[in-house]
């Protein structure tokens, strides 16, 4: 029964025409489509209540967008408000347990960061407008036309994660002690990093090489773990969605928050080190964290004179 429940409320944002049509079987071919155009331009109202996120949804041959005055000779069209409000995303970015417990709230995170205050929207950074008349990246360019592209890239891509965080490194050496500042600023992402599904990580790591095998080696990890009932912290996917679900920690990056993250490493006064800064990211798409695929999206390697500073 709970695997039941499980299971839908995955297909309800992966595979929304198989929950409406009661298809947990995923035998049509609207199933398998996962999220199809007929769900997000079928949309006609989203509201946000303390359960989450409620929508509703009018299937037919009307389909809405953000073009006031578009014609298509395959279905009718309709200009649609909601289409450019980031709240269009919240039925499947916003997630409250049945017991209270926010397990994905990217939505709520951007509601109260400075680009919602700005009037950044989700739509701004994940569908960048493009001179054409269709979204198909592949099409040819039109000048006097403009889509939003419909490529959407989120946490697992590297030019969105490099656009959301800003690094600098600042080094102190006094004697045999190397101290090195870190700071990670968030001023790219109007959410978290990482957001949506727990499990997902940035680790950043620092590693100091002074040669004859003396290295030193330290990381931060930002996420948000959760732990179930038993108390055991959740390792699969689709154990954030079972009964008595419980946060454990979120030590992500908010939107616009500036992190200073500090070392100390004991390198002898006479030796140079090599200075390497990474940042990963890592995600289990398989569901289990012995499954972890890792990114490196950043990197900063520097040479440190002895008795030198920068």
């Amino acid at each position: 029964k709970d695997s039941g429940r499980r299971a839908k409320i995955c297909l309800d944002c992966h595979a929304p025409m198989a929950v409406i049509a009661g298809d947990f079987d995923l035998e049509l071919g609207s199933s398998r489509e996962g999220v199809p155009c007929e769900f997000c331009h079928g949309l006609v109202e989203v509201t946000m209540t303390d359960d989450g996120p409620r929508h509703r949804l009018e299937i037919g041959n009307i389909k809405r967008g953000t073009i006031a005055e578009a014609d298509s000779p395959a279905h009718g069209v309709a200009y649609s408000e909601l289409h450019k409000d980031s709240l269009l995303c919240a039925p499947c970015h916003e997630y409250v347990s049945e017991d209270g417990v926010s397990i994905l709230s990217t939505y709520s995170e951007w509601k109260s960061s400075g680009s919602a205050e700005r009037g950044v929207t989700c739509q701004n950074c994940h569908m960048e407008i493009t001179e054409a008349e269709v979204v198909d990246p592949k099409v040819v360019r039109k000048s006097d036309a403009h889509v939003n592209l419909h490529e959407m890239p989120g946490g697992h891509s590297v030019q969105q994660l490099l656009k959301a965080l800003d690094i600098k490194v600042r080094t102190d050496r006094k004697g045999d002690v190397l101290d090195v500042r870190v700071t990670v600023s968030n001023d790219g992402a109007g959410h978290a990093v990482p957001t949506g599904m727990p499990g997902r990580r940035i680790i950043l790591s620092v590693d100091v090489n002074a040669g004859g095998g003396l290295t030193h080696e330290d990381q931060r990890i930002y996420g948000k773990s959760f732990k179930d009932a038993k108390g055991k912290r959740i390792t699969h996917v689709g154990d954030y969605f079972g009964t008595g679900v419980l946060l454990e920690a979120d030590t992500r990056i908010g939107p616009d928050e500036i992190r200073d993250e500090d070392f100390r490493f004991e390198i002898p006064e006479a030796s140079s080190a090599y200075l390497t800064v990474r940042l990963h990211y890592e995600h289990a798409p398989q569901g289990e964290d012995e499954e972890m695929e890792r990114v490196t999206f950043f990197t900063d390697r520097k040479l440190l004179r002895r008795g030198k500073s920068g």
